[in-house]
């Protein structure tokens, strides 16, 4: 599977979580993550037409700053938390779990986990989409997951089904 076929499934699931989201007064968010950066593409929201105005045309490709996203995430979450206190707080993370560039100097899939385990600490559901689409299983999204006390899915299954089932399971 290609990465731009990885990024319109990813959309495709983002714009189904938005369809019920004024209903259940949810609001949903993305960030992407590559090369240097972590961006925040999609603020949180209930609006299907400014997420189909930002979901467009999203980048793909490049090294995988996965600390940067987990990072990104917490804080964003952060803000999200002072502002919606009650709400409940969902992190789902659409990754192979490969992190390639790091922070500062270190291993950069150990520095990942580092703050995956700062994750693991706040009252936030996770959930952890494993993307890697090679017949290898290979273990770093699942060993993400672990360290951050996510739930852990393969892209695959997760396809087959509703987002929401796993979200309030």
């Amino acid at each position: 599977m290609g990465v731009e076929e990885l990024m319109s499934q990813t959309k495709g699931i983002v714009f189904n979580l938005l369809k019920d989201a004024y209903l259940n007064r949810e609001r949903v968010g993305m960030i992407t993550f590559r090369g240097l950066n972590a961006d925040i593409v999609l603020p949180f929201t209930k609006s299907m037409n400014l997420a189909r105005k930002k979901l467009v045309d999203i980048k793909t490709g490049g090294k995988t700053p996965l600390s940067f996203s987990i990072k990104r995430s917490i804080d964003v979450i952060k803000k999200e938390s002072i502002k919606f206190k009650d709400n409940q707080k969902v992190v789902i993370f659409f990754t192979d779990g490969r992190a390639n560039i790091s922070m500062g100097s270190g291993d950069p899939f150990e520095e990942a986990l580092l703050f995956a385990k700062e994750l693991r600490n706040k009252d936030i559901k996770k959930i952890v989409i494993d993307t890697d689409p090679t017949w290898i299983s290979y273990p770093y999204a699942k060993d993400l997951a672990k360290e951050m006390e996510a739930e852990y899915y393969k892209l695959s299954d997760v396809l087959k089904g509703d987002i929401r089932k796993l979200i309030y399971k």
